[in-house]
């Protein structure tokens, strides 16, 4: 089984067990879904859609987005993920906000970065944020990303920041 272990966090596969944690760590926190597609919070059955759109990315690409433990607890998910309707490769991480500011985002997303270019072999991958969402952006230029403009996808365009194999310096 896939999983990855940094210095605080481990990234390993999502089950429908964790759904709860999930939930109420994301999709039912305001301040956590304004920065995510739809905007609002979610019921729990849309949580449940989205742990199981992440599991059928994993069986149709042998990659995908990661559940992220902090001390024991479902907080979040970061990994990578194709962009619906694109060729693009997606670093794409959502922390619940009582993990905010400790740097967790930066730590799983070089995790993710180095599994997509080491074991993945990947070219190339992107990240995409609403523009009000600078914490975001500041995570992916700490990890050695660079705006390259506006992306079309999620039905709008979305500022978008990339990372090359040979940029690499994590």
């Amino acid at each position: 089984m896939v999983h990855i272990e940094t210095a605080r966090l481990r990234l390993r596969l999502f089950t429908l067990d964790d759904l709860d944690a999930y939930h109420t760590a994301i999709f039912s926190d305001p301040d956590v879904t304004r920065f995510l597609p739809g905007g609002a919070p979610r019921p729990r059955d849309g949580s449940e859609r989205v742990i199981r759109r992440f599991l059928e990315h994993w069986q149709q690409h042998d990659f995908g987005i990661f559940a992220v433990e902090y001390e024991g607890q479902v907080i979040g998910h970061c990994g990578l993920q194709y962009i619906p309707d694109t060729n693009h490769v997606e670093l794409a991480y959502a922390l619940a906000k009582s993990c905010w500011g400790k740097g967790l985002a930066s730590e799983a997303a070089a995790a993710c970065l180095r599994y997509g270019f080491e074991h993945l072999a990947l070219d190339r991958i992107v990240a995409v944020f609403v523009s009000e969402n600078t914490a975001s952006e500041r995570v992916m230029q700490k990890i050695g990303m660079h705006h390259v403009g506006l992306l079309a996808c999620y039905g709008t365009e979305l500022p978008c920041y990339a990372l090359e194999e040979g940029e690499r310096t994590t």
